[in-house]
């Protein structure tokens, strides 16, 4: 069975100190005209098994600029092997971002950028194996707020030496203004959203990226190990579908001209590839090999199939009883032809889950944004809840109401998530299914809450497991329940679905999973404070998965 983390002691205890013995300078500015040069730092992503992206920005002159990179196999640039010149200018950004091509599978590289004479700081990075590959080690993130705190925990990801790639399951920005979600703590802490207004033009989306961008946990994990990322909604607008987006009003402007231009930011300012092959921005989705051992295969389901969202406030007056209830889930959320993948990714997905089969690859991990799982809300009948409700404020006690209904009417509490979508979950299955494969391991994002999950088809056949990894600084919205509501809530979601093993959600942190032929561990990283550079690292829950006849369950 493979080994558990054996740097979980090392972890307890460690402040903000960065720790990486090997490589120390990786991701340092060597001086200070690197800094006002580089201010953003470096970044390497999107790698396959002879390619990989290096991305930087230029920030010290807004004029056009010619930037020099090279790549080798030692940090101190001894053995370069690839080089060459990048123009760019305002016209992406002052973005700068190569595809590195004829490399080594497997293979561990460094990276630097230079301009006007002034070098950026080294980055490392690593192509995917081929072959018999023995481990791999994930580090799974998602919910990046600026205004809710400071990327700790990357920070903690980057001081972790045997990490091979990090998984970012999107809301890597967030749109709001600094009138918006999160503002009470952006002001609190200093950390306000620039631009003070929500993003919606091409300008605001690259100053908010621009933002992130400097936060010193994300500069260091960037330069350490290479990036995967999806998007989620806030890459854009709250709760986004084919036709809108819960944040997006009209007086806002056009809702494509919005969405495309979020879109080109992502792409100018993340490690990723340009779109191939005549695809647009939108479809966006990969399948990464690493050898003979797994699969990770990423879901689009923002901009390119979603169905608009089903709303409760929509249908509050026809909902009286458990009957009309089910009847709601059966024919307004179970609708057919509510989608949440559009045909092309689900093409995609037949195909490449099918060669992930045949090529007889121990593990298929799946890239998604919201949880799968099927969730409704717990009953709260402890009595608890009852005087819990008498020590609230106004909007905490409706919270809690709300809840309290939908527990007694047996209704999911998100609708934006795949509990929204149960026919296109369903189908979800059955392309897996007709490919050979009932033993996923998904990977969700979007819910700031810690997930072990049990999948089933609605036949009741296992389909795998997932595990949710919480907020990197972004709080659940539950929280307004004090620590002990939030447990007490968790504790009760668990007892009444079947398919939840166990949550918490007042967590912030990242899952890091360890994969080998033999079975996988995850453990569920938390940071003790995201409101100052001052933290603590613990873990606080562990998970081990077993293969056994062709599904996965927990051990």
């Amino acid at each position: 069975m493979i080994r558990k983390f054996t740097r979980r002691e090392a972890l307890i205890g460690v402040s903000s100190t960065l720790l990486l013995p090997a490589c120390s300078q990786i991701g340092i500015a060597p001086d200070a005209a690197s800094n006002a040069a580089f201010l953003h730092g470096i970044a390497s992503g999107d790698p396959d098994a002879t390619s990989v992206v290096i991305w930087t920005r230029i920030s010290h002159s807004d004029n056009a600029a010619d930037v020099g990179w090279r790549v080798a196999t030692d940090s101190d640039f001894q053995n370069i092997v690839a080089r060459g010149q990048y123009r760019t200018d305002a016209s992406r950004d002052h973005t700068v971002k190569v595809v590195v091509d004829k490399l080594n599978p497997g293979q561990e590289y460094y990276y630097q950028f230079d301009v006007d004479g002034i070098h950026s700081p080294a980055g490392r990075t690593k192509t995917l194996p081929v072959g018999h590959v023995d481990q791999l080690v994930l580090a799974i993130a998602t919910c990046s707020n600026y205004s809710f705190g400071y990327f700790n925990a990357y920070e903690v990801i980057a001081n972790d030496p045997t990490i091979d790639l990090v998984v970012h399951l999107g809301d890597y920005i967030y749109e709001h203004g600094t009138d918006g979600y999160g503002s009470e703590t952006g002001r609190r802490i200093g950390r306000n959203h620039a631009p003070a207004h929500e993003a919606l033009t091409l300008a605001d989306y690259r100053q908010r990226f621009a933002q992130y961008k400097t936060d010193a946990g994300s500069m260091v994990m960037h330069a350490r190990h290479p990036l995967i990322v999806i998007w989620d909604d806030h890459e854009t607008a709250n709760n986004p579908w084919m036709g809108g987006a819960a944040n997006h009003q009209d007086d806002e402007g056009d809702w494509e001209m919005r969405r495309a231009q979020s879109l080109q930011a992502f792409y100018e300012w993340l490690p990723v590839r340009d779109p191939r092959n005549g695809g647009t921005r939108e479809e966006y989705w990969r399948h990464y090999k690493f050898g003979d051992l797994a699969s990770l295969i990423t879901l689009e389901s923002r901009h390119t199939g979603r169905s608009k969202q089903i709303d409760y406030e929509d249908h509050v007056g026809d909902i009286k009883s458990k009957t009309d209830a089910q009847e709601f889930i059966d024919a307004v959320v179970g609708a057919p032809g509510r989608n949440l993948l559009s045909d092309k990714m689900k093409q995609f997905l037949a195909d490449e889950i099918s060669e992930s089969v045949q090529a007889n690859r121990r593990w298929r991990i799946i890239g998604n944004q919201s949880v799968m799982a099927k969730r409704i809300a717990p009953k709260l009948s402890d009595p608890f809840f009852k005087k819990l409700g008498n020590d609230l404020n106004s909007d905490a006690r409706n919270t809690l109401d709300s809840l309290t209904l939908l527990g007694d009417l047996g209704l999911p509490t998100d609708l934006d998530s795949w509990n929204g979508y149960p026919k296109a979950r369903e189908n979800f299955y059955q392309i897996c299914k007709d490919a050979g494969a009932r033993d996923l391991l998904v990977l969700a994002g979007d819910s700031h809450s810690y997930w072990q999950n049990a999948l089933y088809d609605d036949a009741g056949d296992s389909m795998g497991v997932e595990l949710g990894a919480t907020g990197i600084t972004s709080p659940r919205s539950l929280l307004s329940l004090g620590q002990e509501g939030l447990s007490r809530f968790d504790a009760a979601s668990a007892a009444d679905n079947k398919e939840v093993v166990w949550t918490e959600g007042h967590y912030r942190g990242f899952i890091r999973l360890e994969i080998d032929h033999d079975g996988a561990h995850a453990d569920y990283v938390t940071v003790s404070n995201v409101e100052s550079r001052d933290y603590n690292v613990q873990v606080v829950h562990s998970a081990d998965i077993e293969s056994r006849d062709g599904t996965l369950r927990y051990t």
